[in-house]
């Protein structure tokens, strides 16, 4: 198979010579975590003093050579790794961090952030404080409402996940921006390519060589109590999966800008995880069995749902699930490009609708029509 080929650089300065291997890390382990700033560490040999010229702020930019993907990253710490004697053998570890790490370094005071839709308030909120040369892009303005405050404190992550946990949608970091999904711009993630799978077939379907299922109560939700700033706390049970399975609930502090918002969001949480037996995966692929060119492509443009393709032990019948990359991290080492990915249903980010090209047909025969 094509091995991946990386260039690192700093600002204009090709530094890839220098970089004995990386580990890089992006998104979040599942859909209920919250969005964390990515990583790229880069560790170089450092006989020379080569790791002085790394500065607080310098932008590190990683390309995947032959594809559109690259990302900035800034240096935030570097390690040194001295030997003794000549010192011959040194290295020095670079530290980087992502935009979303940069948005959780900038703080704000006191901040107005007038009532807006949830992405539409970060991205008009934040923006002038990100990084010069790049920004905080919406793919549309959300599909709820984020309460006003005109005395928000904080980091620009933390409101960032306030309102992306009352949204529901998605989020990706590539190139010079991140960018927010609205839960109505799903289907804007599926180009229906990418498929992960037990052989590699074709330029779309990667071939894994471990894939972790995973299912019961990571997954599972039967009762949900959601805290608004501007109502009291609204909850929603789900009595006969109470009853089948004991109580199985989770709390959630939003931004919902009403009472009957937060109560939908309650209600929507708690029937989108009704089924303790719907997976998510953990999926290893590496450049030692497949082209990774398509996989980078597809990150590079956040098309991030993929279709994985599995078989049970002891069961010939091959399954497949419409997932979505929530994250994935990294490791680079000469010769070979290793990935782990974490997915998770997409059915947790879309309402199911009779026809949609992204979820299916419904098979109307079973409604008695």
């Amino acid at each position: 198979m094509t091995q991946q080929v990386w260039k690192i650089e700093k600002f204009a300065t090709d530094k890839t010579d220098e970089v004995m291997s990386f580990t890089y890390q992006t998104g979040r382990g599942t859909q209920f975590d919250s969005w964390s700033p990515g990583s790229l560490v880069l560790t170089i040999r450092n006989n020379n003093g080569q790791a002085n010229g790394y500065d607080l702020n310098d932008k590190i930019v990683l390309t995947a050579v032959g594809t559109n993907f690259y990302q900035w990253f800034y240096v935030q710490e570097v390690l040194f790794n001295d030997l003794g004697s000549t010192g011959a053998g040194s290295t020095a570890s670079i530290i980087c961090t992502d935009l979303l790490g940069r948005l959780g370094r900038i703080n704000v005071f006191e901040k107005s952030l007038p009532s807006a839709a949830t992405l539409t308030q970060i991205v008009t909120g934040f923006n002038s404080f990100m990084p010069s040369g790049t920004s905080i892009v919406g793919l549309s303005g959300g599909a709820s409402i984020a309460a006003a405050t005109a005395t928000y404190t904080g980091t620009g992550l933390n409101r960032l996940n306030l309102n992306m946990v009352t949204e529901q949608g998605w989020l990706g970091v590539t190139d010079i921006s991140i960018y927010l999904y609205g839960r109505d711009d799903i289907a804007d993630l599926a180009p229906g390519t990418i498929t992960l799978a037990r052989t590699a077939s074709g330029s779309f379907q990667m071939a894994y060589s471990d894939i972790k299922r995973i299912a019961l109560g990571s997954n599972y939700l039967n009762a949900c109590t959601v805290t608004p700033p501007v109502a009291a706390a609204q909850n929603y049970e789900d009595a006969t999966g109470v009853s089948a399975f004991g109580v199985y609930g989770a709390e959630f502090a939003t931004v919902d800008d009403s009472a009957s918002q937060a109560l939908s969001f309650a209600q929507w949480q708690v029937l989108s995880r009704d089924d303790p037996d719907e997976l998510s995966f953990a999926i290893t692929v590496s450049d030692a069995g497949n082209n990774l060119t398509e996989l980078f492509e597809a990150i590079y443009s956040n098309y991030a749902v993929v279709t994985v393709s599995y078989k049970n032990p002891g069961d010939n019948t091959t399954y497949t699930s419409k997932q979505i990359m929530q994250g994935f991290t990294m490791s680079v080492v000469p010769g070979q490009t290793t990935m782990q990915i974490t997915t998770s249903p997409l059915t947790y980010s879309q309402f199911f609708t009779l026809n949609s090209a992204t979820l299916g047909v419904l098979n109307t025969s079973k409604l008695g029509w």
